[in-house]
């Protein structure tokens, strides 16, 4: 297991995030082609890069920060930009919600966690799994190269657990993962050309 994200907290919503992870792209050939969008969790939600994201698509979202500091900073960046559908959970493990989960969102964390058979475990229970993590090859920055998880090996993981796997080449540092059970789950158009596993 990694260590969790201890640096400056405005490295997250940089310009250069911006550049190498850009969130109009995870729109157009992620979020788009979902067919549900009532809730959506967005775990290791940091300061709301991708949470802002989610808000304008789901009637509600659950950021969940393991770190207090984080989540507070969180919740003052929803207030600023006027987000009210975004509930905030504290928690270091996956939370007990008794709803249908529609999607889940990790991005760059599962490569943080201890034990990464509980995330995907409790995955499960969502429509929809989107998996964003650093690819296990040598940058300047992002965590150490020993901390990433390999795609192959990510994948392998996420079809013990689904049935339909796409892998989406969307950024030049992170793969995209979309994990789901049900066909349906997604557009007919979605599944077609994004298809690239």
């Amino acid at each position: 297991m990694g260590k969790r994200f201890s640096g400056d907290p405005e490295i997250l919503r940089s310009e250069k995030r911006r550049k190498i992870l850009p969130t109009d792209v995870f729109e157009r050939r992620v979020i788009e082609g979902l067919r549900f969008k009532e809730n959506a969790v967005d775990y290791g939600a940091g300061t709301g890069y991708f949470t802002e994201i989610l808000a304008k698509h789901f009637r509600r979202v659950y950021a969940v920060e393991a770190e207090k500091s984080m989540a507070l900073m969180l919740n003052e960046e929803m207030k600023k930009r006027g987000i009210d559908n975004v509930g905030i959970i504290i928690s270091e493990t996956p939370p007990d919600l008794d709803f249908q989960i529609d999607f889940i969102l990790f991005s760059n964390v599962l490569h943080e966690v201890d034990d990464i058979d509980l995330f995907l475990d409790w995955s499960t229970n969502a429509r929809v799994v989107c998996i964003i993590d650093w690819m296990k090859i040598e940058t300047e920055f992002g965590p150490p190269l020993d901390e990433r998880i390999d795609e192959r090996e990510m994948i392998g993981a996420v079809e013990r657990r689904f049935r339909y796997v796409k892998s989406l080449k969307l950024y030049p540092y992170h793969y995209v993962l979309v994990c789901y059970n049900e066909k349906d789950a997604v557009n007919q158009s979605y599944q077609k050309p994004y298809n690239c596993s």
